[in-house]
C-alpha cells in the first residue's frame, strides 16, 4: 500500500521553527548556516615571514548572522562539524618563493596549504586556501583565515583581476 502525503513545509513541533521546505520545483531547500565574505581592492599589507590574520570587506551570504565583521571570524552558535575553504588574491609584486594560507580554529590550528618552488617565482594571482572540517561547540569557538609568505606583500588587492579573495563555510552535522 502506498500514500501520498502534501507538505510544502516541514516544522519543529515545538516551537514551529521551519526546518525545510520543498520548493515549487521539487527540490528540498533545507534551512542551513552558511555564510560566504569577500575582499576585493582593499589593499591589506602583509609583511615578510608573518603570519597575518585576513581582513573580509564584504559579506556575500551569512544565513545565521554569525559573521564577526569586527574580528573578520565566525563564530556559529549552533554546535555540530563545519566545513570551511578559502583562497587569496596576492599582489606578489616582488618575486616570491612561497605563500601559506590557514584557515585555523580559534587562533590555532595546523591547517594549510604551502605553495612553494626551488627558487623565485610565485607571482601575483589567486592562490587556494585549505578545506577543512572543525568541530564548533556552538558558543565560544571560531574560524579565520591568515596569510604567510616570504616576502611583503599586498593581499586582497585587484590589479589587472576582478578576482576577489574569499572564505566561506556551512554546516555539514549539528551535534
Amino acid at each position: 500500500m502506498s500514500s501520498i502525503l502534501k507538505v510544502s513545509t516541514l516544522q519543529d513541533p515545538t516551537n514551529s521553527n521551519t526546518a525545510l521546505t520543498i520548493g515549487s520545483n521539487g527540490l528540498i531547500q533545507p534551512k542551513n548556516v552558511a555564510f560566504q565574505v569577500t575582499a576585493l581592492n582593499t589593499d591589506q599589507s602583509v609583511s615578510a615571514t608573518t603570519i597575518t590574520k585576513v581582513e573580509w570587506g564584504t559579506v556575500e551570504l551569512d544565513t545565521a548572522s554569525y559573521w564577526d565583521a569586527t574580528n573578520h571570524r565566525y563564530t556559529p552558535q549552533i554546535a555540530g562539524w563545519y566545513t570551511f575553504s578559502a583562497g587569496i588574491r596576492a599582489q606578489l609584486t616582488n618575486i616570491h618563493e612561497y605563500v601559506r594560507i590557514y584557515i585555523r580554529k580559534n587562533g590555532i590550528g595546523p591547517f594549510y596549504i604551502q605553495i612553494q618552488t626551488n627558487n623565485d617565482e610565485l607571482i601575483g594571482g589567486n592562490y587556494p586556501g585549505p578545506t577543512v572540517m572543525f568541530q564548533m561547540n556552538g558558543t565560544t569557538d571560531y574560524a579565520e583565515v591568515f596569510f604567510y609568505t616570504d616576502e611583503a606583500t599586498v593581499i586582497n588587492d585587484s590589479v589587472g583581476v576582478a578576482d576577489a579573495s574569499w572564505f566561506n563555510g556551512f554546516l555539514v552535522h549539528a551535534t
